[in-house]
């Protein structure tokens, strides 16, 4: 089956409920074996909030037909799933993205120090 015939569609799961729609295909590695496998972005809007991109692996796809693809996995599951993302999602803006600090070293140089994690070099004894 080509995955390009899933974009676009609408994601339900073993009880018909709307998961979400099907936005792209990408490469990601799996959970167990760290190999690149093909999965389905499924965007979901949350009412009164931002929408959330959550991805699930295309072997879980058991039918696609009209305008409807169906999953092998339960509403619960998926909500599991689209809490982790959101928590993600918050995370990414919340981060400044430099909380490093620059210094000069001993030759006068701008030193970068990633998450100040350095220690202060000793004093030497005159």
């Amino acid at each position: 089956m080509s995955h390009k015939i899933l974009i676009s569609k609408i994601a339900v799961d073993k009880e018909n409920k709307t998961l979400g729609k099907i936005i792209r295909i990408d490469k990601l590695l799996g959970k167990t074996i760290k190999k690149y496998k093909p999965y389905a972005m499924i965007l979901v809007k949350i009412r009164f909030k931002k929408k959330v991109v959550v991805p699930i692996d295309i072997e879980k796809v058991v039918k696609v037909g009209g305008q409807f693809a169906r999953f092998d996995i339960s509403k619960e599951d998926f909500d599991e799933k689209v809490k982790t993302a959101k928590l993600v999602k918050a995370v990414r803006e919340t981060y400044s993205g430099n909380i490093g600090v620059y210094k000069t070293g001993a030759s006068g140089t701008m030193i970068f120090d990633p998450g100040n994690l350095k220690h202060k070099q000793k004093e030497r004894k005159r």
